[in-house]
């Protein structure tokens, strides 16, 4: 049969349909089955929060594939604060995010953003979480530590909760060396959101966790499965272990039952105007004569007599109170404290001409910044045995001083495991950092002087040292004996006590630090005023 051109034409255009046709329906519809399975992978699961204080809270969650997370308070439905992991914002299956400075009893909500997604809870109030009210007594710091078998990096959380789920747990991440610490005190009750209480024969369970469904557990009393150092007896292995039902609903936040019902309340009667059996008649309005001064010859004056400034602020601050601790072969801490409150920020690099690298306030968000006296500026994941150089910012102003730091050498054994803990007190904790370097007293061990080590305080006055990777001069870990000396000096607004004793001392009792604000001028709490300042000319 003979075809002519155009029907041949015609026919290669039947054919191409026809195969083409089912093609691009079928990788559509395997589009639609990657975006759909990659949107699936980063969906938060497992969302818990630990940590839970009156003024911070941590908030984790687990996913099925690598991805950057963060998350996004909530005020009236209106994003206010945004905060990334606590360890970066690098591709992880755990997600740990910090917020501080919260308000006492009150209702959070929060968007969790997950990769390229944003998940607001699958209850119809979303995700959200009740700080406890302020508490009469101050807990105790109780200190638990441990190691994690294999090479994760940074990516697990190690939990501690109760056997009976009646706690919203303690949650803490690892430190470069695999090893966790974690303060036991911020366990609080499920029933009314009061600290837990810690004693030998509480039942714990701890879980390291790596991903949705891998976690290691450890379960037992607090005297069995922790020796006399607080130090976690067995290794943990995140691998392989459901664990979310070791947990509460409500540390899953399933914890809207902790929100009491609406009462409702009978209308105001307002009372009846007139004397015991007097009639009044209620259909007439009575009305109350008031009269009313208006006046516009007001002034705001200071709260403060010229002899004494109350504003309250450093007596050093600036390029003076530049300072660097917890050096190590990856790390490094820069500390100081500014005229006002401010931001505050390091940019670094190894080229004292190129200093691209940004480095953050510990307490800051990748989308927030806080205004601080006292800056602590982390730096982590850097080279070991390299020369880095950095410039202080300070609010609007960069300090003169170019400063330079060496990283030590990598040691071919981690350090040793060890803490101090205690409490400081001070008007203003958030303008403290404790610090603490060692001395040989005895000649066992290493000689001289340690570098100094920091850490900061919580919102109630509680701190933890880790001082297992404390260096001395020439990078080695400082190895201490029970008689050596250790010096520990809280920095804050005004001149304070650095208080000296045994390691052995330091490191069998809670230490008690103090402040104190200098009588003169300038540290002077301001009584209330009976004109609140408000001058009549």
């Amino acid at each position: 049969m003979y075809i002519t051109p155009y029907q041949k034409k015609q026919l290669r255009t039947v054919i191409i349909l026809l195969i083409g046709i089912p093609l691009t329906i079928f990788a559509g519809y395997k589009a639609i089955q990657w975006f759909t399975s990659a949107g699936a992978e980063a969906q938060p699961q497992n969302v818990i929060i630990g940590n839970l204080a009156q003024e911070s809270v941590v908030i984790t969650w687990t996913t099925d594939t690598k991805v950057s997370g963060s998350v996004v308070l909530l005020e009236n439905g209106v994003e206010t604060t945004t905060a990334i992991d606590k360890r970066g914002n690098e591709r992880r299956y755990t997600h740990y995010v910090e917020f501080e400075y919260l308000e006492p009893s009150t209702t959070y909500e929060f968007k969790i953003i997950s990769g390229e997604g944003t998940y607001e809870g699958e209850d119809t109030d979303g995700y959200t979480f009740t700080t406890p009210n302020v508490a009469v007594e101050q807990p105790t710091p109780v200190a638990a530590s441990g190691e994690v078998e294999g090479n994760w990096g940074d990516d697990v959380l190690v939990y501690v909760t109760t056997k009976d789920k009646s706690v919203y747990p303690a949650v803490t991440i690892l430190n470069s060396s695999g090893t966790w610490l974690v303060d036991l005190s911020v366990m609080k009750k499920v029933s009314d959101k009061s600290v837990y209480q810690v004693s030998p024969s509480n039942s714990l369970v701890v879980a390291a966790v790596s991903g949705v469904n891998d976690g290691g557990i450890v379960e037992g009393e607090y005297g069995e499965i922790f020796n006399s150092d607080s130090i976690l007896t067995e290794s943990l292995n995140p691998t392989g272990t459901g664990y979310v039902s070791y947990f509460s609903n409500e540390s899953r936040l399933i914890a809207q039952a902790d929100t009491p019902e609406p009462v409702d309340e009978e209308p105001y009667t307002p009372p009846a105007i007139g004397g015991p059996g007097d009639e009044v008649d209620e259909d007439v309005d009575e009305e109350i004569g008031r009269e009313y001064e208006l006046r516009s010859d007001l002034t705001w004056g200071n709260l403060v007599s010229g002899d004494g400034d109350t504003a309250i602020s450093p007596e050093k601050y600036g390029d003076e109170t530049v300072q660097i601790t917890n050096l190590t072969d990856t790390t490094f801490t820069v500390l100081w404290y500014s005229q006002d409150k401010e931001t505050g920020h390091i940019m670094y690099g190894t080229s004292a001409t190129d200093l691209s690298e940004r480095g953050r306030d510990e307490r800051d968000g990748i989308a927030s910044q806080g205004q601080y006296y006292l800056h602590s500026i982390e730096v982590t994941q850097l080279q070991s045995e390299t020369q880095y150089y950095f410039k202080v910012y300070s609010g609007d102003e960069a300090y003169n001083s170019q400063y330079d730091v060496t990283t030590y050498a990598t040691q071919s054994t981690p350090p040793e495991f060890e803490t101090l803990s205690g409490t400081v007190t001070a008007q203003y904790p958030e303008s403290v950092v404790v610090t603490a370097w060692f001395e040989d007293n005895d000649g066992v061990g290493s000689s001289g002087l340690s570098n100094t080590i920091s850490t900061l305080p919580d919102s109630n006055g509680n701190w933890i040292l880790t001082t297992g990777g404390a260096r001395d001069e020439e990078g080695g870990y400082f190895d201490k004996s029970d008689e050596d000396t250790v010096y520990i000096k809280p920095l804050y607004l005004s001149n304070t006590t650095e208080i000296k004793m045994t390691y052995g001392q330091a490191s069998s009792d809670d230490i008690l630090l103090t402040t104190e604000l200098s009588a003169g001028g300038k540290f002077v709490k301001i009584p209330l005023l009976d004109d609140y300042g408000i001058l009549v000319n």
